[in-house]
């Protein structure tokens, strides 16, 4: 695991930030081995592997020692586990992985639609994730009932959504359902025509909110803007530009699951001024981690066609 909760040393740290760092170095080490990867891949799989609830879900701990059962939070904390978990058995082999990954989306499957958008898009991803490894069709079928009921829902003419999904980071892991949704799915499918839309739909808004400098405004809408300037507000460390690793993220899924071509915005969100501080969140290391593998597979393309 990785860091210590900002709330006090009783408090666990967030299991997401565990599971992003550990994508991102899964990702490195298909660009070159790097022993120090291994270790903290292995050490937070084990971790993960700890704290995995019987049913399969992860707890959500908020401001409180006990963690928070039967949450739609439980989505995002349960779906970015189940993904490293994932992506470690596919690079050992070690059934572990494997079965913490189906754990958490049988989880996943039997869990109720939640109100916010993104919670459900986290789900999706994971869902079509492990479809992919073990051709699960219960998990493939649960992907298209919550992307329709949960992703789509109150998308708005400019392609994005109002209130807390306005936030550049949460339309982009809606996206990245959609991506992950798109890519499993066969062409000529009903669920896929119905996904082409809102998913050109909401990329046309992120090419809309994309800086000269690669950067992305982070909110588009003003009221809730202005609700993140209070002196209370979590959301106040934002600036209105900035760069955001699940944009960056999304932007490669697009690029890699569907036919659509986001590559312009792709190199100017890899290219774009980094973050001051690598090591406050786990997501700076799964975006970069994603990205470097991507340029290298593009590398490779270009001197193998050469």
């Amino acid at each position: 695991m990785w860091g210590v909760s900002e709330l006090g040393t009783e408090y666990p740290p967030v299991y997401r930030h565990t599971a992003w760092r550990m994508i991102g170095y899964l990702n490195a080490l298909q660009v070159a081995d790097n022993p120090v990867y291994r270790e903290r891949i292995a050490s937070g799989a084990e971790y993960l592997l700890s704290e995995q609830q019987d049913n399969g879900s992860y707890l959500w701990w908020c401001y409180e020692t006990h963690g928070h059962p039967d949450f739609d939070h439980l989505l995002y904390c349960t779906a970015n586990p189940g993904v490293a978990l994932l992506e470690l058995y596919k690079l050992t082999g070690d059934e572990r992985f494997l079965m913490g990954s189906t754990r958490a989306a049988d989880w996943a499957c039997q869990h109720g639609i939640a109100r916010n958008n993104n919670y459900n898009s986290f789900a999706v991803w994971h869902l079509c994730e492990h479809f992919k490894v073990t051709e699960d069709e219960k998990c493939l079928d649960a992907a298209i009932y919550r992307n329709r009921e949960g992703g789509f829902p109150n998308q708005l003419s400019n392609g994005a959504w109002e209130g807390h999904n306005a936030w550049i980071f949460y339309h982009s892991i809606i996206v990245r359902g959609f991506a992950a949704l798109y890519g499993v799915l066969p062409d000529g499918h009903p669920a896929k025509d119905d996904l082409r839309s809102p998913t050109l739909k909401a990329l046309n808004h992120l090419i809309e909110e994309q800086q000269d400098s690669g950067h992305f405004r982070m909110c588009f809408d003003p009221e809730e803007w202005q609700k993140s300037r209070e002196p209370d507000s979590h959301y106040r460390i934002y600036n209105s530009n900035d760069f955001d690793p699940s944009t960056l993220h999304a932007l490669v899924c697009i690029q890699e699951f569907t036919d659509l071509d986001m590559s312009n915005a792709l190199y100017g969100a890899i290219c774009s001024p980094m973050p001051e501080d690598l090591t406050e969140q786990g997501m700076n290391h799964l975006a970069y981690g994603v990205a470097y593998r991507w340029l290298a597979e593009q590398s490779d393309s270009s001197s193998t066609s050469g």
